[in-house]
């Protein structure tokens, strides 16, 4: 379980964070792939912070203060990154994958909560933590494929 976890926070860390679609006006292209790396590369060093702290954390260990300091402030940076990728208007090819990203990151926020209010992760968060990883690999994987985001380099661990 203990490197069940730490393999669902890095594979979470690879996967950053959230776009959305709004707003009146649709952004270009380029304006909203720049948008959406930045929030991605932010993202992704919140994760970084949170898996180095939490990598040998085990369903019903009690959460150490120093890991729900980090998750909490992943919350509020994916909850921002929620409401600001929901003003910007998505390319129309990017409409699907970014409400999937949407979606999933909202699931695994409130995930993070609900660890965060009961003090632990149960078997069933690291489950929709997991499940909520797949679908947003899933949606950066279409933006990267559609040109959205730089394709992902190979890890040497790979």
């Amino acid at each position: 379980m203990k490197r069940l976890f730490a393999l669902v926070i890095m594979l979470a860390a690879g996967l950053g964070v959230v776009a959305g679609c709004g707003g009146e006006k649709r952004l270009a292209r380029e304006n909203f792939s720049d948008r959406l790396q930045s929030i991605d590369r932010r993202g992704s060093e919140r994760w970084g912070q949170l898996a180095q702290r939490a990598a040998d954390l085990k369903p019903g260990q009690p959460v150490p203060a120093d890991v729900e300091q980090r998750l909490k402030e992943l919350v509020e940076f994916q909850r921002q990154a929620v409401s600001e990728l929901e003003r910007l208007s998505a390319p129309e090819d990017a409409g699907e994958a970014v409400e999937m990203l949407i979606d999933a990151l909202r699931e695994r926020t409130a995930t993070f909560e609900q660890a965060i209010d009961a003090g632990s992760f149960s078997p069933r968060m690291f489950g929709q933590i997991t499940q909520s990883g797949e679908k947003i690999n899933e949606a950066f994987k279409r933006l990267r494929n559609d040109g959205f985001l730089p394709q992902e380099e190979a890890h040497e661990d790979e």
